[in-house]
């Protein structure tokens, strides 16, 4: 069975698999602290680490983009309110804001 795995502040959350979910809703559904304000890519307090599992996410969205330099983009970094898992498979992601 597939697993997501939230890194947080106050630890390591491991979840099942939600296809089609942003990560922000899925902190949310399951009370992990996952910072967000504005859910839109905008605000980026939801700036993500992309520790494993890539190729089972979504494309990088244009808001993404436009909120994160290239270099972030680069190594591993996306925005929780834009990501979604979109096939099975072990995800790791690690909240880091600025």
């Amino acid at each position: 069975m597939s697993q997501l795995t939230l890194v947080t502040r106050a630890g390591s959350h491991e979840l099942p698999v939600e296809l089609n979910q942003t990560v922000v809703n899925i902190a949310k559904k399951h009370k992990i602290i996952w910072g967000h304000a504005c859910q839109r890519g905008i605000c980026a307090q939801c700036r993500t680490h992309v520790l494993e599992g890539a190729e089972f996410l979504n494309e990088v969205t244009p808001e993404e983009k436009l909120r994160l330099r290239k270099a972030e983009r680069a190594e591993g970094y996306r925005l929780g309110c834009q990501i979604q898992i979109v096939r099975t498979g072990n995800v790791k992601l690690a909240h880091r804001p600025y």
